[in-house]
């Protein structure tokens, strides 16, 4: 089936907004990285930690050499392709759609465009400025901390706040992320989030060291879409 098949029978989705949010050290832009490689590019820098865990309660410095904040806004153009045998691929926009028109194993096909925001609190205000029109919102907090967790409900009242401004229920999904800190001792769990945010949505454990903790949430955000 192709391209202009896909589109006759309504498979072919209109192009799609996704705002990712949590505080800073939460893993967004890692988890943007782990689905999409080195290609996506951030407006990230090195951390000064020393600064920055002292001002900031909702992050924890773990891999201190590593640690790097976004600055300003990162985006992308993303591409979610569903096959006939239930398979799931993400790809960029950039990639091109010109090879898709000789595959026939294509079911359902979106369009994406993902904003990642700054996660340090004197950049919230973004936060308001990407949930305008937001078809649906990925959260994302560090595992390892309190605050960041107990943070969620910040941007859960600004999706609140945008629900009432559009007029539309805006499909969530909370990312529980770093679950393999759990082996050190220092990883809380999904039962904390889920008191913390009143079990509002749905929480899953995720790591960036392993990807595939990602797809199983992706498959009920993109069915809690098409379902809204």
């Amino acid at each position: 089936m192709n391209i202009a098949e896909l589109l006759k029978q309504g498979k072919l989705s209109h192009l799609l907004k996704i705002t990712v949010l949590g505080t800073s050290g939460s893993g967004k832009t890692s988890f943007l990285r782990t689905l999409f490689g080195d290609q996506f590019i951030v407006s990230d820098v090195k951390r000064m930690d020393y600064l920055e865990n002292k001002a900031n309660l909702t992050y924890t410095p773990i891999d201190v050499e590593e640690s790097t904040t976004t600055v300003s806004l990162n985006q992308l153009g993303a591409m979610v392709i569903f096959t006939k045998s239930n398979r799931f691929e993400i790809l960029e926009l950039n990639d091109g759609v010109d090879y898709l028109l000789s595959r026939d194993d294509i079911d359902y096909f979106m369009t994406f465009s993902i904003f990642d925001t700054a996660g340090q609190e004197r950049f919230e205000f973004m936060a308001d400025i990407c949930l305008k029109g937001s078809d649906a919102v990925i959260l994302l907090a560090d595992g390892t901390n309190v605050s960041s967790i107990e943070y969620l409900n910040v941007y859960i009242e600004k999706i609140m706040r945008e629900e009432q401004r559009s007029g539309k229920e805006i499909p969530v999904i909370v990312f529980m992320n770093k679950a393999d800190l759990a082996e050190k001792g220092i990883y809380i769990g999904a039962d904390f989030v889920r008191t913390a945010i009143r079990n509002e949505f749905d929480v899953f454990e995720t790591s960036i060291k392993d990807p595939e903790s990602f797809i199983l949430p992706l498959r009920i955000l993109v069915a809690k879409i098409n379902a809204s």
